[in-house]
């Protein structure tokens, strides 16, 4: 029994060990892959606009997307190497346990051995021409006798319990022996993850290096045209006014026909907008995306411009790059309020949710009708690619009733 709780201390101690280890670089792992996944998905855009790269702000809104991902994988990388180290240090403060453990458990057993082969000498002088069964019946009294009996018996299992305790002296050398082997294995693979996270960080501080570098350049040749932009920007501005406005009076129509209809702005959900979530806020954070692939490339609120550093823009909701001909979908259960068109801006769809609304603005096809009942995820329309500067980017936003939201709050894993 004691024997089985002594092997079964020794494994959980291994396993846990072995476990701790993996645990703390798994998250990390996970989370270099997330990035890893999209910074290879901008490279990706960063060649279907990188046609007119060198006049396009497009093209360095993504390049910006870029150097922030690469930034976020170098501390990733810094927190795993980090990691990695502290495991190294725990392991080689457990090997030299274990090693000297195993020293003082060979000076334990040879002390056993030496203490058994000395009572072994001692009974075999004792022994020498005398005979147990003599012994006891050349007792001088049954007392005697008796004693001697219980002598014999107890020096036999004095004998019996020395060799047990050599032969789980042996056993506990052999676990603690294959402990350090695991250890020295855990130890060489902590070594050989510690190599990869340096040459990693190597190449991605020279691709870090390279980006800005091409970040630096193209910003100097676009500085040359700051009239043009600056226009732009005004342009956008009032676009953005235009679609302010226009979702400004839908929302009040809407509120206006629910209270004309003596209805709360509680919005009866469909049995499997249920099952998503029994509100709209109640999901706040895991909303899907209403793309099934992109990047953000323009967050909200304030946000300094990409070329000129004295320069910010105001931002009603998120700019989201993606591929042409991308699909739209719903984020959340609802009914298509209206559908829009703002000049500069394309055409837009805005769907109720109750006391909320989002918006999505930037609509080449609109797959839907007004007073179409949606569910989450559902097709709504397909986004539109702006030329000559070949930008595919859907703006979306959130309100609750007048308020604007910020929508990277509310979609899954956006920040």
């Amino acid at each position: 029994m004691k024997n089985c709780r002594l092997y079964l201390s020794l494994f959980v101690i291994c396993f846990f060990h072995t476990y701790i280890y993996s645990q703390s670089t798994e998250e990390l792992k996970k989370k270099k892959q997330a990035i890893e996944k999209e910074i290879s998905y901008t490279n990706q855009l960063l060649e279907k606009v990188k046609k007119d790269k060198k006049q396009s702000v497009n093209y360095l809104k993504v390049l910006q997307k870029q150097i922030r991902n690469q930034n976020n994988l170098l501390v990733t990388l810094d927190n795993e190497f980090k990691s990695i180290d502290r495991q190294i240090t725990k392991i080689n403060e457990k090997i030299f346990k274990t090693k000297t453990d195993i020293e003082n458990e060979e000076k334990r057993l040879e002390k056993l051995k030496a203490e058994y082969a000395k009572m072994i000498y001692n009974l075999y002088v004792k022994k020498t021409g005398r005979n147990d069964l003599v012994f006891i019946v050349s007792a001088k009294s049954f007392n005697q006798a008796y004693k001697r009996l219980a002598y014999l018996k107890q020096y036999t299992k004095f004998r019996q319990n020395q060799t047990f305790k050599i032969q789980q002296a042996k056993e506990v050398l052999k676990l603690k022996g294959e402990s350090l082997l695991k250890e020295e294995a855990l130890l060489l693979n902590a070594s050989v993850d510690k190599n990869k996270v340096i040459t990693a960080k190597k190449d991605e501080l020279n691709l870090l290096n390279k980006i800005q570098t091409e970040k630096q350049e193209i910003s100097k040749k676009l500085i040359k045209s700051e009239k043009k932009i600056k226009k732009e920007l005004k342009e956008k501005e009032k676009f953005r006014d235009l679609l302010d406005e226009e979702i400004r009076q839908v929302i009040e129509e809407e509120i206006k026909k629910l209270r004309q209809e003596g209805k709360d702005m509680e919005y009866a959900l469909t049995p499997e907008a249920k099952l998503l979530s029994s509100e709209f806020v109640a999901n706040k954070g895991n909303l899907p995306w209403p793309l099934s692939t992109g990047i953000i490339v323009n967050y909200f609120g304030k946000q300094k411009h990409e070329v000129f550093s004295g320069v910010e823009t105001f931002n009603n909701g998120i700019d989201i790059a993606t591929d042409k001909e991308a699909i739209i979908r719903a984020v959340f259960d609802g009914v298509i309020s209206r559908i829009f068109f703002i000049k500069g801006v394309g055409k837009a769809i805005l769907i109720n949710h109750g006391e909320y609304f989002t918006v999505y603005s930037g609509v080449k096809d609109v797959l839907v009708k007004v007073n179409d009942k949606i569910l989450a995820k559902e097709k709504i329309g397909i986004v539109d690619t702006k030329y000559p500067e070949d930008k595919t980017e859907l703006h979306f936003e959130i309100w609750k009733n007048y308020e604007k939201m910020d929508p990277s709050k509310w979609l899954y894993n956006a920040y």
